[in-house]
């Protein structure tokens, strides 16, 4: 009978031939999770005996990530600005990059304040947002129903009041707000065939494509969101590589002020915001 760690390594060897990366911490998660082991525990317990049954369970994992199904959608879980959200097929992977749309939009939010999150997928955005910034009014918006079952799951979980909204980006909003918040989808029909199997193949696509050249969800948004804020009110999005400058015309063509593009900790563009005059 193989130990733990015997387990563990032999899982790691299998997703290195597969061409995983991080085999050896992923196999190591799969391995934790399975036997629900903190890895203080795991390190303690590494040299006992892995049980028979345990390890065929392990085994399957294995397999299904070495055919590069994501991590977490096999653990059904992700973490996103320290909190646990679950995540499955129906909604797009939280992103760390992600993060930082957060991090400038708890800037600008008090008490008192509302704000949408369009295109919620998991609920990240917006469940985040309303558990760190306690007295503001969320509303949330996603056109998949499934998608909003887990945001509605994830804001159950973390005891936030959000407000989920099936619509096709404004279609079925009505109220104004102080900040729009979004991370739409952007990729383009070019980009959509370099990206890697676990995002090609198994997030949704509805959450992926933005049009031809990435752009036509900001279209839409800029277009509409005025109708939507209150004066003065604000407009941030998260962009996709190289779009800074696109998305920043539009917000001026559409008589928006105050547009900034935030950089994130790589250097790159990753938010654009305008303000409703």
């Amino acid at each position: 009978m193989c130990t733990i760690w015997e387990t563990c390594q032999a899982g790691a060897k299998r997703l290195m031939e597969h061409e995983i990366e991080n085999a050896e911490w992923e196999s190591r998660a799969l391995l934790c999770d399975q036997l629900g082991l903190s890895l203080g525990d795991f390190l303690l317990k590494k040299t006992e005996p892995m049980p028979e049954e345990e390890a065929v369970l392990f085994d399957t994992k294995i397999d299904r990530r070495c055919q590069h199904i994501p991590l977490q959608h096999i653990l059904g879980k992700a973490y996103f600005y320290g909190l646990e959200f679950t995540v499955n097929e129906n909604v797009l992977i939280p992103r760390p990059e992600t993060e930082l749309l957060v991090e400038h939009a708890l800037k600008h939010l008090q008490a008192g304040m509302s704000v949408l999150d369009l295109c919620t997928g998991s609920g990240c955005i917006a469940v985040t947002l309303t558990d760190l910034c306690p007295g503001i009014n969320t509303d949330a918006s996603d056109i998949s129903p499934d998608a909003l079952e887990i945001a509605k799951a994830n804001a159950l979980r973390h005891h936030t009041a959000v407000t989920f909204i099936q619509s096709d980006l404004f279609e079925q909003i009505h109220n104004r707000y102080d900040l729009i918040v979004s991370n739409p989808p952007y990729i383009s029909l070019a980009e959509m065939e370099t990206l890697m199997p676990e995002v090609k193949e198994h997030d949704p696509h509805l959450a992926l494509y933005g049009g031809t050249d990435g752009l036509d969800f900001y279209r839409k948004i800029v277009t509409n969101a005025p109708e939507h804020l209150k004066a003065n009110g604000l407009l941030m999005m998260e962009i996709g590589a190289g779009q800074a400058a696109a998305v920043s015309k539009l917000l001026n063509e559409n008589d928006y002020t105050d547009i900034q593009i935030i950089k994130d900790l790589n250097g790159l563009d990753r938010i654009v915001t305008g303000r409703r005059v």
